[in-house]
């Protein structure tokens, strides 16, 4: 299919030559795209990949550092651009076989992924990616703001109740954080943010948390807190041949 796109464009000139590579621009955006999506796959493949006790990356940032590596980007931008890749490949096979087309941009894309991510019954999903597909064949440009409001109307029609929660939520997502006044040097951190942005967070919470021996003192909770600010977990056991305590925090707490 790609190569058919770039033979396209010979003898092309103008207006026609610029229609051919932009659809050859988008199917290219989308292989890359799709690339992310299969690293990941790869990694959680590998063998021993769900037991990596003494890793300070799970394999989502693992696979994001090598993509922020492979592209000049960012950490931030890499982890972004993999979650909207994981998230087409999961959820919306047939747009992403669009987009593979080079009949829809990325930007699109990731405005459905967005638009998308609270739709959670399967049936639902999946004629929400059905239906968007369809559309997507012969999509007019709009503007960002009559994009999502087409893709709400979708959505609307499998589940509206995610158009609600996402205009009231999606519109509404922050981070506060409250500094306790009593001189307990505790802190309070209120969240509401898109789904899969809190699962990728739950998860690297969890991985840092299983770093440590059997032995460490803490709470489950206590764990994942200690995780928020720190890039690995030293382990509190106190036992001299713990591996995990021989293996300190490689940055130690966020500065402020």
């Amino acid at each position: 299919m790609f190569d058919d796109l770039v033979d396209a464009t010979t003898g092309t000139r103008g207006a026609g030559a610029l229609s051919s590579w932009a659809r050859v621009e988008n199917a290219a955006c989308a292989r890359r795209v799709a690339t992310m999506a299969a690293m990941l796959d790869e990694a959680h493949a590998l063998s021993g990949s769900a037991d990596r006790d003494q890793w300070c990356l799970d394999n989502l940032d693992a696979v994001a550092a090598h993509i922020g590596a492979a592209q000049n980007i960012t950490s931030g931008a890499a982890s972004h651009q993999l979650l909207i890749a994981v998230a087409l490949h999961d959820r919306f096979p047939k747009v992403a076989a669009v987009f593979a087309e080079g009949l829809v941009t990325y930007a699109l894309v990731k405005t459905v992924v967005h638009h998308g991510a609270l739709v959670i019954d399967p049936d639902a999903l999946r004629t929400l990616d059905r239906l968007l597909a369809e559309a997507f064949g012969d999509w007019e440009p709009r503007s960002v703001d009559k994009t999502e409001k087409a893709i709400d109307f979708f959505v609307h029609q499998v589940d509206p109740n995610a158009v609600r929660r996402s205009e009231t939520k999606a519109r509404g997502r922050s981070v506060e954080v409250h500094i306790e006044e009593d001189g307990s040097g505790m802190a309070t951190i209120l969240a509401t943010l898109f789904a899969h942005d809190a699962k990728a967070f739950e998860t690297r919470l969890k991985n840092l948390a299983a770093t440590v021996c059997p032995a460490d003192p803490r709470t489950a909770d206590q764990l994942r807190a200690d995780a928020i600010g720190t890039d690995r977990m030293a382990c509190l056991c106190g036992n001299d041949d713990c591996a995990a305590a021989q293996n300190p925090p490689a940055t130690g707490r966020w500065s402020t």
